[in-house]
């Protein structure tokens, strides 16, 4: 086919560039995103995350078959291509709320433990709305790219590959920071509605669609992603405690931690459970009761795993201690933790290394 444009071939050129990357760039920074939650709701189970790879590309696989058996509707699908793309951001929605979802919808408890043979086929099912997109949008490129501005295909995986990894390394470094998953989300759908309404403009001369990108934008500056953060959270903390027990929450690069006061002990849950209560006293004695009969003139003392904190506040008060070293498999657990804990519950921290 000829080329479309004449007159800026040169700038639409470089807006279909840019909705090439940015395809990429979505793909899989919310492929991060989901992933996240995937292991939340299934407990970091290695069975579960081979499942979720491996449907994952199988969704991709789909897609891309599903472009190429629809050659009917190509043609239309790649005149409206910049719109269609648009599509990543309900699906991206739509994907996440059903992996919220899958507990309830498979009937297992929060406190249980994920049956394999439920696990497995909620696994596969549950990564295809984003991955079938991925695999459609991508074969549809193609040739969207090749008809309107003769962008030759190996440019076109050149873009997306660079997209992707650009994807990665971002959402890496936001969640390292500390940002939450919602406004992680939300960047990532500013950047692909931004890409889309400029190519948008180039092609048809109309702005409307840049109005998508500023309401996302207006979205986070007037408060709504942290809304939305709280009511996220607010839904995972009910999920085992009751709602109005809940106070808030911290993350590290490994997770989320939603933190409360609930029958008198300061809470901590992640992933589904809860992975602190403070002060715990019954089972930090039991557990020092434990490792004491074997060693009774112990000074020095190393905790890790679950009730850490309270098991060294338990060891502290054994009038040989000298050092207890607080190991947490999150590195920066501890100490977000103790910038939440009230002071009544924190005691004397001196004598405690993280």
């Amino acid at each position: 086919m000829p080329v479309r444009f004449a007159i800026g071939s040169s700038a639409t050129r470089w807006s279909r560039s840019g909705v090439l990357f940015a395809v990429g760039f979505f793909a899989l920074f919310v492929q991060a995103l989901l992933f996240r939650s995937f292991l939340s709701v299934f407990e970091g189970n290695e069975l579960a995350i081979a499942g979720f790879f491996s449907s994952w590309l199988f969704w991709t696989g789909v897609g891309a078959l599903a472009a190429r058996i629809s050659q009917k509707s190509l043609p239309i699908l790649r005149r409206r291509f910049t719109l269609f793309v648009l599509l990543y951001v309900p699906a991206c929605l739509l994907q996440d709320t059903l992996i919220g979802a899958s507990r309830e919808i498979a009937g297992v408890r929060s406190y249980e433990l994920f049956p394999l043979l439920k696990m497995l086929p909620y696994a596969f099912v549950l990564n295809a709305p984003v991955s079938f997109c991925t695999g459609l949008f991508f074969t549809i490129a193609c040739g969207w790219a090749e008809e309107t501005v003769a962008t030759p295909v190996a440019r076109v995986y050149i873009l997306e590959s660079l997209g992707g990894a650009a994807g990665g390394v971002v959402v890496t470094l936001l969640l390292s920071f500390g940002m939450a998953e919602e406004s992680a989300f939300l960047c990532a759908a500013i950047l692909l509605s931004l890409a889309a309404g400029l190519d948008f403009w180039m092609e048809k001369r109309n702005p409307l669609l840049l109005l998508l990108p500023v309401a996302f934008v207006g979205l986070v500056l007037s408060g709504g992603a942290a809304r939305w953060e709280r009511m996220a959270e607010r839904r995972a903390w009910s999920r085992l405690i009751p709602a109005e027990s809940y106070r808030g929450s911290f993350a590290t690069p490994q997770g989320r931690y939603l933190y409360g006061d609930y029958r008198g002990q300061f809470t901590v849950v992640t992933r589904e459970s809860i992975t602190d209560t403070i002060p715990s006293v019954e089972y930090a004695s039991q557990v020092a009761a434990i490792h004491l009969a074997q060693r009774p003139d112990s000074r020095r003392f190393l905790v890790a795993g679950p009730q850490a904190f309270s098991i060294c506040r338990r060891l502290l008060t054994l009038p040989q201690a000298e050092t207890v070293v607080w190991l947490d498999t999150d590195p920066r657990y501890a100490a977000r933790l103790l910038e939440v804990l009230p002071k009544d519950l924190a005691g004397d921290l001196r004598r405690i290394r993280i």
